[in-house]
């Protein structure tokens, strides 16, 4: 049985991890730059650029922690579904792990909907029994 739809979600929701990885990481980096500092310093009141300082040394928790482990679980399910080898286990990983994306942080809902989605699909369907009995 092809599973191309819940291949496709699962690669959706790996990219969408990717880009909250990218985002966190650019937060990072920005929060360290010298040239960014000193425009927050001109431009905001202390109280102003320690709170979004703060805010931004979280990203690594808030961004880039669901996007690794969304990464890792769309890779996982992919090959797990290309294969048709365990969609049930594959199903029962995309719905664990999106589950435990939005706990970890409030914007891994995001890539946790296609996961979501494409887990409840790879439980759902069932195999043809009249092709099985054919081949």
């Amino acid at each position: 049985m092809k599973r191309t739809g819940e291949i496709v979600l699962s690669i959706i929701g790996a990219l969408s991890s990717l880009i909250m990885v990218i985002a966190g990481l650019v937060f990072l980096y920005r929060k360290d730059s010298e040239t960014y500092l000193e425009y927050l310093h001109a431009n905001w009141s202390e109280s102003e650029v320690a709170t979004l300082l703060e805010q931004m040394s979280q990203a690594g928790t808030m961004w880039v922690l669901p996007g690794i482990i969304g990464i890792a679980v769309g890779i996982v399910a992919i090959i797990m579904l290309k294969g048709n080898s365990s969609p049930k286990l594959a199903g029962w990983i995309l719905i664990l792990a999106s589950v435990v994306m939005c706990i970890v942080s409030v914007f891994g809902f995001i890539p946790a909907i296609f996961f979501i989605i494409a887990g409840i699909m790879a439980l759902a369907r069932k195999e043809n029994v009249s092709k099985q009995a054919i081949r």
